[in-house]
C-alpha cells in the first residue's frame, strides 16, 4: 500500500509550525521592550507628523519615543539599577526638541536593608557630568521607619548643590491611615534633620488623596506620577512624572522615567542644599 504523502506530512507541518510559534513567543517575551521601542521609532519616523494624534497640551518627541508636556521646560529623569550601567557621557549630551536633562534622581535604598548596587556609580557620574542630582528611598509602610532612614543615610552623603532627598511612597497598606502617615512623617523628619533641606514626597494622585491630602503634609512639596496629558490636580506639586517609557541615549537597556519641574531652571536651583 502506498503511503499518502499528505497524511504523512500534515502532522510534521503542524509540529514545525508550533515550534516556530513557541520560539517566536520566547523571543518576544525576552525582548518585548526592545521590540516595542524599535516599533515606536519606526512608526514615528515613517508616519507623517500630522497623522500622529496628540493631545493639545503635549508634543510628540521622536527622540524620546513619547509625548512631552508643552507648558514645561525643565526636564529630568529618575534611575535605578534597572537601567544597568548608564553611559553618563552620552546621557548628558543627549538632546531632544532643543532640550536636555537638567536633573536626575537616583535610587539609593529600599526598606530596612536593601541598597541599590548602582547608586555609588550613578551618584558620582551624575555629579561629574554636571546634572543636578538627588537621592531617593523607596518606602515600605510595614517596615520600621527609623530603620529605613538608617539604611538611607548610611548610603547617601549630600553636598551643597544637591537636590533635596526624596521619599518614594507608592505602596498602599491595610495599616490605619494615622499609622501610615506617622511612619512617613518620621522618615521626612529624619531626612531633614540629617541633610538640612526639606525632602520631597513622591507618590501618585490616588495615594495623595488617600494619605497626604491632610494638614500634616500641607507644607511639603510633592512629586506626582501621572500618566495623563494634563498636569497633576493638586496645588503643591513640584515635579511631574509623565511617562515610564522614555527612550534615551546612554540608558538603552531599559525604559526611563521622565519628569518635568514646575518652574524654571533658576527656581529648581533655588531648592538645592546650600
Amino acid at each position: 500500500m502506498r503511503l499518502d504523502k499528505r497524511t504523512y506530512y500534515k502532522p510534521l507541518i503542524w509540529i514545525v509550525a508550533l515550534t516556530i510559534v513557541v520560539l517566536l513567543a520566547l523571543v518576544v517575551s525576552k525582548h518585548h521592550r526592545a521590540i516595542y521601542r524599535g516599533a515606536v521609532r519606526i512608526y514615528q519616523n515613517i508616519m507623517p507628523q500630522k497623522t500622529i494624534r496628540t493631545p493639545a497640551k503635549l508634543r510628540p518627541s521622536l527622540a524620546l519615543g513619547v509625548n512631552v508636556p508643552k507648558d514645561y521646560h525643565v526636564f529630568g529623569i529618575d534611575v535605578s539599577r534597572h537601567q544597568g550601567e548608564i553611559n553618563w557621557e552620552k546621557l548628558a549630551a543627549f538632546r531632544f526638541e532643543g532640550y536636555k536633562f537638567e536633573f536626575v534622581y537616583i535610587k539609593a535604598s529600599e526598606g530596612q536593608s536593601w541598597q541599590d548596587m548602582q547608586f555609588d556609580y550613578n551618584w558620582r557620574k551624575a555629579k561629574k557630568h554636571k546634572l543636578l542630582r538627588g537621592a531617593y528611598h523607596f518606602y515600605r509602610p510595614k517596615v520600621n521607619s527609623t530603620l529605613q532612614m538608617k539604611n538611607f543615610t548610611s548610603v547617601v552623603e549630600m553636598q551643597a548643590g544637591d537636590l533635596p532627598p526624596m521619599l518614594d511612597v507608592e505602596i498602599e497598606s491595610a495599616l490605619p491611615k494615622s499609622t501610615y502617615r506617622k511612619g512617613v512623617l518620621n522618615c521626612l523628619r529624619i531626612m531633614e534633620e540629617t541633610y538640612g533641606v526639606e525632602p520631597i514626597i513622591y507618590t501618585n494622585q490616588k495615594l495623595y488623596y488617600e494619605y497626604f491630602n491632610h494638614e500634616s503634609f500641607a507644607n511639603y512639596r510633592f512629586w506626582i506620577a501621572r500618566l495623563k496629558p494634563t498636569a497633576p490636580k493638586i496645588k503643591n506639586w513640584i515635579l511631574w512624572q509623565f511617562t515610564y517609557e522614555g527612550v534615551i541615549q546612554g540608558a538603552s537597556n531599559e525604559y526611563v522615567d521622565i519628569n518635568v519641574f514646575n518652574g524654571d531652571l533658576e527656581k529648581l536651583k533655588s531648592i538645592v542644599k546650600k
